[in-house]
């Protein structure tokens, strides 16, 4: 699936890219991310951030890869792109 590809899906229905990639420890790390009061945080956004990277990573992406290509279709997202 390319980036195009991946946008459209998550136009149509982000919540079901969310509840078929979203990690299992997702919500620990948001929840400490919001107690530890360092970050602002969208917890949305956030969710869907780590359920793209876990569909990239899924498909063979490498971490690092997959961690740059997430923000770029975040950003892509955010200015609606595609």
């Amino acid at each position: 699936m390319d980036r195009n590809d991946l946008l459209r899906r998550i136009r149509v229905d982000g919540r079901e890219v969310v509840d078929e990639f979203l990690p299992s420890d997702a919500n620990t790390e948001l929840e400490g991310l919001i107690v530890d009061r360092r970050h602002e945080v969208n917890a949305e956004a956030f969710l869907m951030f780590v359920s793209v990277r876990a569909l990239l990573r899924g498909s063979g992406m490498p971490s690092c890869e997959s961690d740059c290509e997430a923000g770029q279709i975040m950003a892509l997202l955010n200015a609606g792109a595609v």
